[in-house]
Order: C-alpha cells, then structure tokens, then sequence
C-alpha cells in the first residue's frame, strides 16, 4: 500500500499496519506520506543529497540516525508552520516505523525513539548550533579574498549569519530589495510574506564588496538580473549551489561539513541574538516565525544550557563524605 518511491526494505511494513496493528488505509497513507517526507529530508540535510531517489536509501543509512536528526525534523516541520497536533501525529508515524524495525524486523541495533517523548517540549529541541568562536572564524574565512566566487560566498555567510535568512530567501533576494542608506533590506519569507531585515555593518560592507563585483557580471537569463547572488553559471542559485558553498566554507574554517549544514546559520543567529539578551518578539520577528512557539525554542536552549552548567558547577562534585569538610571550610 505504500508508495513505490520508498525504500524496499518497507515492502512488508504496510502488512504489518494492516494485518497486526489493524489501521485504516487512510492512517496509512498518511503514515506513507511522512516517511516519505522525512527520508526526503534526511537525504538533503544528513545525507547530502547523496541519493537521486528515496528509494535507495539503505538499512544502513537509518542506522546511522541519531535522536539529533530526528530532533532536526521536528523542527523543520515546526519551522514549517505545521501544526503541533500534526507534528504529533508525524511523530508517531515515524515512532512507529522505527519501532517495526527494531522490534519485528529486528534490523535496527537500537531503539531511536527511546529517549524522545511525545509531548509539546519534544518539538523544542535545537538542532547543532555553531559557538560565538566558530561564527567568528566563519567569517574570517573569505575576508581577504578577492576572487569573485568568495567574495560572493562571504557576503552569503554574513547575510545568513547575521540576519538569519533561510536558503530560499537568500536564493530570491533582489538588488532593488536593499536600501543601502537605511542598512535594512525586504526579505519575501515563506508564503510570500515579507518582512523587513536589517544590515550591521560588517553585513553591510560584506555585500557592497560584492555588488562591486556583480554590477560587472551580465545573467544568462535577463529574469536573473536583479538577483543579488549568481551562482558560477551566472544564473539564480540553486538549493544545492548555496549549500556546497557554505559546507565549503565550513571546511575551510575547520567546521564539519558533514555535522552541520545551512540551516544551522540561521538557528545560529537566533541563538547569539537570545544570549545577548534580544526580546523573544523581535526574534521571531526577524526569523519570520508566524508562530511564537517555534521561537521560543532558544529559550529551552537557554534554560538547558543553565542546568548544566549548574552540574558542572565544582560544589557538585564533593560527595556526602564531604559534607563536613565543605560545612568545616565553609564556615
């Protein structure tokens, strides 16, 4: 009953919906669809495209899933503006998938959703994040280049760095959206929604450097010419083009390629804009974020990132044996 597109080692998991857990064919369609959407996902995000079809997906490939990647779809379904009633939903979807595979099938060495509960908070776990140290050696990395393809990779960094702009908005930006006098620029966000987004000056300095460079490249398509970022083709970028300039970069600042991606700019900004203390509101206001529960994802960051620093803190090594050497010092 599932798709031909999905990986076979699927072929026997619909019997199992159907003949065992007695689901209805509409539950399963559904289910199909989400599994769907999640391998899709994977492939672009952990996988890196490395498949031209979700159908050869490998046993060996979800394997090699971590709590982290499942996370990471979650927050792509909530950043999506799913619902959490259907973001629920596709978790159990995908609950019970794995869980076919490692109880019934038993093809799977562990069990990935042991420690992932299904309630509200579990949507609000962060995928990777990149430190203050690392952003600041990103945007080291092209600084002094003056070849044109990173000058150009370097005025993307800083944008999406800086101003937490996702691929697509970056890929459509437009010459005309900027206003340079002001130090702000129109973003067309999801659902074409537009929002206003803000240039500091090293952002600022980062693009003009590269306008020098654009004004003189002519687009092989005249639709392309008030895209600000060509790619080498001199034609609008692609998904994929944007993502091998960053994971080249990342090589080039000494970050995993293969750990962190894109997106993790974006949670990146959001992430520095709340420790220096940024009203939530503005945050899911320059995110674009129609809903608030998506934003307030940095301040679970925040309060887990408290906690164990607290557990790190060296009161908490002394033992009960201590207790009265610590009372004895302390007094």
């Amino acid at each position: 009953m599932f798709n031909n597109d999905l990986p076979d080692f699927l072929n026997n998991f619909s019997d199992y919906l159907i003949g065992i857990k007695n689901l209805s064919k509409i539950y399963i369609k559904n289910m199909s669809i989400t599994i769907k959407q999640f391998f899709e996902f994977m492939n672009v995000h952990k996988f890196k495209n490395k498949y031209n079809s979700i159908k050869n997906i490998t046993l060996n490939d979800v394997r090699s899933l971590t709590n982290s990647d499942i996370y990471s779809f979650m927050f792509y379904l909530a950043e999506n503006h799913y619902k959490i009633s259907t973001r629920i939903l596709k978790t159990e979807h995908l609950k019970m998938f794995f869980d076919y595979l490692y109880r019934i099938e038993k093809k799977l060495f562990k069990e990935p959703f042991k420690k992932i509960k299904n309630e509200k908070n579990s949507f609000l776990q962060l995928p990777k994040y990149l430190s203050l140290k690392e952003s600041k050696n990103l945007l080291k990395v092209y600084s002094e280049s003056t070849k044109v393809n990173e000058v150009r990779d370097n005025a993307i960094i800083h944008i999406i760095l800086n101003c937490g702009l996702r691929i697509s908005e970056v890929i459509n930006l437009k010459i005309s959206d900027i206003d340079f006098e002001n130090d702000k620029f129109l973003i067309l966000g999801k659902g074409n929604k537009e929002r206003m987004g803000y240039l500091n000056n090293i952002t600022k300095e980062a693009i003009e450097k590269y306008l020098k460079i654009r004004k003189e490249i002519h687009p092989k398509n005249n639709i392309d010419n008030d895209i600000l970022f060509l790619s080498s083709k001199k034609c609008k970028f692609s998904s994929r083009g944007i993502e091998q300039a960053i994971d080249k970069a990342y090589d080039k600042s000494g970050i995993d390629s293969k750990i962190y991606t894109v997106h993790t700019l974006r949670h990146t900004c959001a992430t520095l804009l709340y420790k220096a203390g940024i009203d939530l509101k503005i945050i899911q206001e320059l995110l674009g974020h129609v809903q608030i529960d998506t934003t307030e994802i940095y301040t679970h960051l925040h309060d887990e990132e408290v906690m164990n620093a607290m557990f790190e803190h060296p009161l908490s090594k002394f033992k009960m044996a201590n207790a009265q050497q610590f009372c004895e010092m302390a007094s």
